[in-house]
């Protein structure tokens, strides 16, 4: 019976226990309803205050897009002991709400920028002054006027010959000029070959009466020439150059004073001989220096040999059955100096 009374209170020992621990767990666990209360209070009050700041921040910036939802607030009853919710807390407390979307301020859209305007055009007093280009040097410049005079000495000698079938009559002589000056207009460019230094032109060279002197006198007429000429220019020293010379061209007489009376004289005998400029061929070789004063003004000095060939007369033809020839013609070396003044262009 002992046995039996103890296995009795043995086994209603852990059916009482059961039965304490049972009634013990749930009023442990149940909240009271002051305290969900409170916990739902705090919950709206966070809510209310989250709407605020949303409207307040719309209403401050519109143009404010909607971002995206930040993570809700836990409320303070999650923030409680981790404890498990009965059902009867779980049906007590109401349904969560919606998260609530809050707008994030955005980066003002940047203001469109004024279309760049053109940079007005400098004035005529910004603008740099253009660089002139350098001027050519005297001794290259393009194109150079010069003039002379000339200081000659002369000896030529006329050599002429007058012929009537057989009869020959000599009427040579020799002479030297009656003048001594003349005058030298030249006109000169560079050359296409060594342009720096050789240059190419022409010029006139005017005697006046020219005529024999001493004792046979002659008058010819006016004598002009008319050449062409090239020149090199070797530098020296600073500013000085020496001069080698060429020249060559034509002569040109125009009958006056006693070649006029004998071509008047020919002409009443019946001979065909007309009363025109008469011609040659003149080739001369000069040595000289020069010197630039200034930037275009050059002085030059030049000693000149010359060679002229001057062609008077050349007649034959036959008159009341007389053949009837002439020929005259003149050859002279002329040695002179030329003063000159060069004019840069």
């Amino acid at each position: 019976m002992t046995l039996a009374l103890s296995a009795g209170v043995a086994s209603a020992r852990p059916a009482t226990a059961r039965s304490a621990s049972a009634r013990k767990a749930p009023a442990r666990k149940a909240p009271s309803k002051a305290a969900a209360a409170k916990a739902a209070a705090a919950k709206a009050a966070a809510e209310k205050a989250a709407a605020e700041q949303a409207s307040s921040e719309s209403a401050s910036a519109p143009e404010k897009v909607a971002a995206e939802p930040p993570a809700p607030t836990p409320s303070p009853a999650a923030k409680a002991v981790d404890e498990p919710v009965s059902p009867a807390k779980a049906s007590a407390e109401p349904p969560a709400a919606a998260p609530t979307v809050l707008a994030r301020k955005t980066a003002p859209a940047p203001a469109k920028s004024a279309p760049a305007r053109p940079s007005a055009a400098p004035s005529a007093l910004d603008r740099p002054m253009p660089t002139p280009p350098a001027s050519a040097p005297p001794s290259v410049a393009k194109m150079r006027i010069g003039v002379g005079f000339d200081l000659f000495a002369e000896r030529s000698t006329m050599t002429g010959e007058q012929a009537i079938n057989a009869s020959r009559l000599d009427e040579s002589f020799d002479y030297s000029s009656g003048s001594f000056l003349s005058a030298t207009l030249s006109l000169s460019v560079p050359a296409p070959i060594a342009s720096d230094n050789a240059r190419i032109g022409g010029g006139v060279r005017l005697f006046g009466n020219y005529g024999a002197g001493g004792d046979r006198t002659f008058g010819f007429g006016l004598l002009n020439q008319a050449f062409i000429s090239g020149e090199y220019g070797l530098p020296v020293a600073q500013k000085m150059e020496a001069m080698f010379g060429i020249r060559g061209g034509l002569s040109l007489l125009v009958p006056g004073r006693q070649l006029s009376d004998e071509i008047h004289r020919l002409q009443d005998q019946g001979v065909d001989v007309w009363n025109v400029p008469r011609v040659g061929w003149l080739l001369g070789l000069s040595l000289g220096a020069r010197r630039q004063m200034s930037e275009r003004i050059l002085l030059r000095a030049d000693l000149g040999a010359q060679l002229e060939k001057l062609f008077l007369f050349s007649t034959s033809q036959e008159i009341d059955g007389l053949q009837f020839n002439k020929d005259w013609s003149t050859f002279g070396l002329r040695l002179g100096l030329t003063l000159g003044i060069e004019f840069a262009l």
